[in-house]
C-alpha cells in the first residue's frame, strides 16, 4: 500500500513534534561516539537522548558524561538486556514529560543527516501509524539493505526483512505500511505507547520487537515504513554473524514468539511450516561447515519447547 504525502508538520509556522531517542548501550564505548554524534549531528529539534547503560564494565558511562552532557543518562543496576534497557528509558521518558515521538535505536547505529525529520514527517501526517520505521542498510555497504519492512507469515510463522541484501537503487522509496518493525530503529507515538506501554522482557535476546508490534496490530495500530528514511547499522557488531551463541537464543525466542501469538487454524499450519524451517536452517549451517551452529539452532527451539531455563545472553541484543 502506497500512503499520500500531505503537509508535512512544521510547515506554515507549526513547531515540529518533539522527538526522543533512547539508546540502550552494554559495553559500547566504541559505537556511541558514531552514534550519538550523528544524532546530534542531524539537526532535528527539539530533540531528546536518552542513552540507557546497561551496567557496562567499559568506561561507557565516563566517555558519554564527558563528550555528550547534553544526553540524560540512565544508569541500570544490572545489565537488563535490550527490552528491559528500553523498558527503563521508556519510564525515565514518562516520568519527565515524555515525547511526541520515541525513536528506540541501537547503538551501532549510524543517522545520516534529515533521516529523523523524513521519518517523524511522514508518521505524523498518516493518522493510521502508530510507530514506523526506516530503511536500515548494512554500515560497511551503504548501498545494500538490511531492513526495508518487516513481514510476518499468518500460516507459515516466517519472521523476516524484506529487501534483505538486495541493492538500494533497484527498492522503491513509495511509504507502505508493513506487519513487523525492526527494534534497530523503531519510532513509536503516544498512541502507541499508551496502548502498549513496553516491551515485554520475557525475550531476552531477539524477538521482543516481533512481540511488540504483534501487540501493538492487535491493539489496533499499524507500522509505516518509510525508505526516505535512512539508518546505518553495523550489523552483528556484538556477536558474530554465525555465533552458536545468537544462533540459540534466537531460535528459542522464535518458539516463544510462535506459541505466543499464533492460534486456532493458523497454529494447526504453522507447526510443520516450522518444523522444515528449523530443518532446513540446521542442515545449511551444515552444508557451511557451522555444525555447532547448525545443532544451536535446534537446540534453542527444543530448549524452548521443552521449557527448559536458558543462561542469560552474553550480550545486548544486536
Amino acid at each position: 500500500m502506497s500512503v499520500a504525502a500531505t503537509d508535512a508538520p512544521g510547515s506554515g509556522g507549526a513547531p515540529p513534534p518533539t522527538l526522543a531517542v533512547v539508546v540502550v548501550n552494554w559495553n559500547g564505548r566504541d559505537h556511541l561516539p558514531e552514534c550519538i554524534g550523528s544524532l546530534l549531528a542531524d539537526g532535528y529539534d527539539p530533540l531528546r537522548i536518552v542513552v540507557v547503560d546497561n551496567a557496562s564494565d567499559d568506561d561507557s558511562v565516563r566517555f558519554c558524561r564527558d563528550a555528550f552532557p547534553s544526553v540524560e543518562l540512565v544508569i541500570a543496576d544490572r545489565n537488563r538486556y535490550w527490552a528491559g534497557g528500553n523498558n527503563l528509558g521508556l519510564r525515565h521518558l514518562s516520568a519527565t514529560g515524555g515525547a511526541d515521538f520515541t525513536l528506540l535505536l541501537n547503538n551501532d547505529t549510524v543517522v545520516p543527516q534529515g533521516s529523523l525529520a523524513r521519518l517523524v514527517e511522514a508518521t505524523a501526517r498518516e493518522p493510521d501509524a502508530w510507530a514506523a520505521t526506516p530503511r536500515i542498510c548494512f554500515a560497511d555497504e551503504p548501498w545494500r539493505i538490511w531492513y526495508d519492512g518487516g513481514r510476518v507469515g499468518r500460516y507459515s510463522g516466517w519472521v523476516g526483512h524484506q529487501g534483505i541484501r538486495q541493492a538500494a537503487g533497484r527498492r522503491a522509496l513509495d511509504e507502505r505500511f508493513v506487519e513487523y518493525g525492526t527494534g534497530c530503529a523503531l519510532l513509536l507515538s503516544r498512541r502507541a505507547l499508551a496502548a502498549v506501554p513496553e516491551l515485554d522482557e520475557a525475550y531476552t535476546f531477539y524477538g521482543e520487537d516481533t512481540d511488540y508490534c504483534l501487540r501493538l496490530r492487535a491493539a489496533g495500530g499499524r507500522i509505516l515504513h518509510v525508505p526516505r528514511s535512512l539508518i546505518l547499522h553495523k550489523v552483528s557488531a556484538s556477536v558474530g554473524a554465525w555465533s552458536p551463541r545468537k544462533a540459540y537464543l534466537r531460535s528459542r525466542s522464535h518458539v516463544r514468539l510462535l506459541g505466543r501469538h499464533w492460534r486456532g487454524a493458523a497454529r494447526a499450519a504453522l507447526w510443520p511450516c516450522q518444523a522444515a524451517y528449523f530443518a532446513g536452517h540446521a542442515a545449511w549451517h551444515l552444508w557451511q561447515g557451522r555444525p555447532a551452529v547448525a545443532r544451536a539452532v535446534l537446540t534453542g527451539a527444543l530448549d524452548e519447547l521443552a521449557g527448559r531455563p536458558a543462561e542469560p545472553p552474553v550480550a545486548p541484543r544486536v
